[in-house]
């Protein structure tokens, strides 16, 4: 008790008359508004250690809408995004992703914006500020030039040249930045959405996009398909395909419809070649990451004169000479095959959450391919090779799970190099030795599970690495994933780098 008692009823009853007070101060007076309501711009990027400019702050895409419309000398297009969204902060101005294009007019929620543009930002103002929670639709119409291959080589863009005309054909390179060159988008696998896409093409071409065919319309001279991707679509996994080809479908396993856009006068001789590989590289993935687990109701391939061995959501992009009788026999184009449809689960349906965390989508690609290749043995003597170079590599490039922007030329191309790709295969090849071969597929098919069209990086896969064994992985992963020295390889301790 205190010395003085009379000291609790005092204080009583001067908190009641303060309470009092504030309560009548507090009714006459208007709220004051708090920062989060105050309407103030997007952050231009996401401040992604390797490309900080990408993606877009202050808002959630919702879904994409890009409708595009090509000149019948395919010289020239016309693209119009739309983009629907929800505010994630009350916004006065936000930001888009745009290079190489002209813009013709932008909207929000119907009403004409201001714009400007600032490096390959495009900035737009809607007529009234954006509440917080607010959905919202911009619409931006653009129009530019399809690039041929000199103009292409003219790019110092790492390969993400956006559209590009071969003859007759196009197609697109986006990995990983080439999608802001078609269209203003949010360009960042974090900000993936559900995805409509609509092609009107010269009638005497074909076209074919990223989802499901749901509609053709034809006025004349051309022709207009329009796709559903129902799963979200990172921008870098945009394909968008016009040219003198056919589409064949096929059924694949447990119902999976397989769709095949190929040359005409090549579609015989390349049909067979697939017909044996793609379903039998979904079962053999299904065999490790559990019997119905691949992410897609349809699947196939694009193949061009370019090519590129791309894993564009649902319709990888291959050239046309890698799918020849003679190239299956020869080159091994059953592994790249293989390799691009593991992508659908790695990279594609659990898209990284950050360009660091790359080595989750072609880390997995590259050990289920040599996985593929392969027998165990034969995994490991891959591994060793790997092994061996690998100090040398990451003094270049930088860890795995976090390589050096500076060691790539030029910057655009990262984080696609060494570190991505086999050394991520190493780092899974070095779990895998860790925990033992069923705690392995248990954490694979909980990660294909669990972030399945979603987002995730590596902060994730050593939190549910840990949590499926009951273990503390973190200090093992990470010893692999941010050295610039490879740790020793558990169960091989006479491997040297």
């Amino acid at each position: 008790m205190s010395r003085n008692t009379s000291t609790p009823k005092i204080a009583a009853a001067l908190a009641a008359t303060l309470l009092g007070l504030t309560a009548c101060t507090t009714a006459d007076a208007a709220p004051a508004p708090r920062a989060a309501d105050t309407p103030r711009p997007g952050a231009a990027g996401l401040g992604d250690r390797l490309h900080p400019g990408l993606g877009n702050g202050g808002y959630d895409v919702r879904h994409y809408g890009l409708d595009l419309r090509f000149a019948n000398d395919l010289k020239h297009y016309t693209a119009t995004s739309t983009v629907q969204a929800h505010a994630s902060q009350a916004l006065s101005r936000f930001n888009l992703d745009l290079t190489g294009t002209t813009v013709r007019e932008v909207t929000v929620n119907g009403h004409k914006a201001r714009w400007s543009r600032s490096g390959e930002e495009l900035r737009v103002t809607p007529a009234a500020a954006l509440r917080r929670g607010q959905r919202f639709t911009v619409r931006v119409r653009v129009q530019a030039p399809v690039l041929d291959p000199q103009q292409v080589s003219k790019l110092d863009a790492g390969g993400a040249v956006g559209l590009f005309r071969d003859g007759s054909w196009i197609q697109d390179l986006n990995q990983p930045s080439g999608a802001h060159r078609i269209a203003a988008l949010a360009d960042h696998p974090a900000q993936k959405a559900p995805a409509t896409i609509s092609i009107t093409a010269p009638s005497r071409l074909n076209s074919v996009a990223n989802g499901e065919l749901t509609a053709t319309r034809r006025d004349g001279a051309y022709t207009t398909r329009r796709f559903e991707s129902r799963q979200k679509l990172a921008t870098e996994l945009l394909q968008i395909g016009v040219g003198p080809f056919t589409v064949v479908h096929k059924k694949g396993p447990h119902g999976i419809t397989l769709r095949y856009a190929l040359p005409k006068d090549q579609a015989r001789a390349i049909e067979p070649q697939l017909d044996k590989t793609v379903p039998k590289a979904i079962r053999f993935l299904e065999g490790h990451l559990g019997t119905g687990s691949f992410p897609l109701r349809t699947y196939g391939v694009y193949a061009t004169p370019a090519g590129g061995s791309l894993e564009t959501q649902s319709l990888a992009t291959l050239s046309i000479d890698e799918l020849t009788p003679e190239a299956f026999a020869n080159n091994g184009t059953d592994a790249i095959v293989e390799h691009e449809i593991s992508h659908e689960y790695f990279g594609n349906s659990v898209s990284p959450r950050r360009w660091s965390d790359t080595w989750l989508s072609e880390g997995h690609a590259v050990y289920y391919e040599r996985l593929w290749e392969r027998d165990a043995a034969g995994l490991e003597d891959s591994m060793r090779e790997s092994y061996r170079a690998a100090n040398a590599e990451l003094r270049k490039e930088g860890p795995i799970a976090a390589p050096r922007l500076s060691a790539f030329k030029p910057r655009a191309t990262a984080p696609y190099g060494w570190t991505a790709y086999e050394g991520g295969a190493l780092a899974l090849y070095a779990l895998r030795q860790k925990v033992g071969e069923a705690d392995f597929q248990r954490i694979e098919r909980a990660w294909v599970r669990e972030h399945r069209d979603g987002v995730a990086g590596t902060a994730d896969f050593i939190r549910l690495a840990g949590r499926v064994t009951g273990r503390d992985l973190g200090p093992f992963l990470r010893s692999w994933l941010y050295a610039e020295k490879v740790p020793a390889m558990p169960g091989h301790p006479d491997w040297r780098s």
